[in-house]
């Protein structure tokens, strides 16, 4: 009952504050809407294009190149030389040449004989003719 008692008294309180505040003072003073300048040289770029504020003042469509290089030092583009730069090889290392094991080799060669020859046998090396018998096949991958 007690914390009841408390709970009322501070609804009270906080209603009697409320009904001495000056309504029409607070309404005539209303709260200032204050939009900050663009800071100079500033890119902003959305959906519409890219806007640019500040000495020169542009507009581009979406796609298009800036007319001026971002960001702005003085028309010094910094991304244009990178701190750190890294020095060429001084020797040249070509590519390792990958060569396919006698297995491999055996594998694409039966492929290319079994689909080439219906009739091709691989423990034989072998593929049937009509009027000739059996011939050897022979493939790229000799």
């Amino acid at each position: 009952m007690a914390v009841f008692g408390r709970v009322a008294s501070g609804c009270a309180l906080a209603l009697a504050l409320l009904l001495q505040a000056d309504f029409a003072a607070a309404a005539s003073n209303s709260p200032k809407i204050v939009i900050q300048p663009r800071s100079t040289n500033s890119v902003i770029c959305d959906s519409r294009g890219c806007f640019g504020f500040g000495e020169r003042q542009f507009y581009t469509r979406p796609g298009q190149p800036l007319p001026i290089t971002p960001p702005y030092n003085g028309g010094v583009n910094r991304y244009d030389a990178p701190r750190v730069q890294i020095p060429p090889r001084e020797t040249y290392m070509p590519p390792r040449a990958v060569y396919p094991s006698p297995a491999q080799q055996r594998a694409r060669h039966q492929m290319w004989c079994s689909e080439r020859y219906r009739t091709y046998n691989p423990g034989t090396n072998l593929y049937s003719t009509i009027h000739n018998g059996f011939r050897t096949c022979h493939s790229p991958f000799d």
